[in-house]
């Protein structure tokens, strides 16, 4: 439920898990880093894609322009 927050404004949590099906997962050499693991490593692009977005929001970008071009820089599948 969200949480109501000053005039007209709303404030949400996410929450997930990340359980992945076989453990050591996979990692793409593309975007692993080492012995990072695959949570360490989805947290850390999602920190980039997150950083990179608001970025491109504050510079007036669309959110549908952000969407595409942070799919194709992040490698995510998002619908």
């Amino acid at each position: 439920m969200p949480k109501k927050q000053g005039k007209d404004k709303f404030s949400f949590t996410v929450c997930g898990k990340f359980f992945p099906e076989v453990y050591p997962t996979s990692r793409s050499p593309k975007w692993s880093r080492g012995e990072e693991g695959p949570l360490e490593t989805e947290m850390r692009l999602f920190c980039a894609c997150m950083r990179w977005a608001f970025n491109r929001l504050l510079e007036g970008s669309s959110r549908d322009e952000i969407k595409k071009l942070g799919q194709e820089l992040f490698g995510l599948l998002l619908p």
